[in-house]
């Protein structure tokens, strides 16, 4: 008879303990808080699409000379990311025609119009910042020719290599701001070699 009184106590704890340990965890949160000491991601996420706007200074070298003057425009682009990797393209659109070089004599004038650059970029992400390379191609619309003779060619297009460096800055969770320098060589156009190189800030989102 003790054995059973004894093991019908037994059970009657085992039970009130199961149970009142029932009712403890029901009430704690589905997803609990990260315990203290755990260590968050120190970078920020990049990836998906950007659209933006962006102005700079250019020095346009041709053959015979140099002129510099501003320009502007925007682009679009898209990132992937891999923990810290950013791989991403961008393609923009700017705006130039104040890069208008005339010779001493005015026998010889050389005028970028706009141009498109299309380009590839890869970062690595450092908290809020992502420091990037830049390869890739351009696209330009140039004006040559003799303006005392008047001959020449208006809207010629002429391609080029790209390369350059920049870093983004995310300011708030979807905007961010960039600062760049920017290098194309483009082709030899009607005998004429010439090399952009651009330093320039730029106000995006992304998303």
């Amino acid at each position: 008879m003790v054995n059973l009184r004894g093991g019908a106590f037994a059970l009657a704890a085992i039970a009130l303990f199961a149970g009142s340990d029932r009712a403890y965890s029901a009430d704690w949160p589905l997803d609990a808080p990260p315990l203290r000491g755990t260590i968050a991601p120190s970078f920020a996420r990049w990836d998906g699409w950007q659209v933006g706007i962006e102005g700079g200074y250019s020095n346009l070298n041709v053959s015979v000379g140099f002129t510099n003057g501003a320009n502007f425009g925007g682009f679009f682009g898209y990132n992937w990311q891999w923990d810290q990797l950013v791989l991403g393209f961008d393609v923009g659109y700017k705006y130039a025609s104040v890069l208008d070089f005339v010779d001493g004599t005015n026998t010889f004038q050389f005028k970028l119009v706009d141009y498109v650059p299309i380009r590839g970029r890869a970062g690595y992400a450092i908290g809020p910042f992502l420091p990037y390379a830049l390869l890739g191609g351009a696209i330009g619309r140039f004006n040559y020719g003799n303006p005392i003779a008047g001959t020449g060619k208006t809207n010629a297009f002429n391609g080029g290599f790209l390369t350059g460096l920049g870093v983004d800055w995310l300011i708030t969770p979807g905007v961010f701001v960039r600062a760049e320098w920017e290098y194309i060589a483009f082709a030899g156009l009607n005998g004429t070699t010439s090399q952009l190189n651009t330093g320039q800030l730029a106000i995006g989102v992304k998303f």
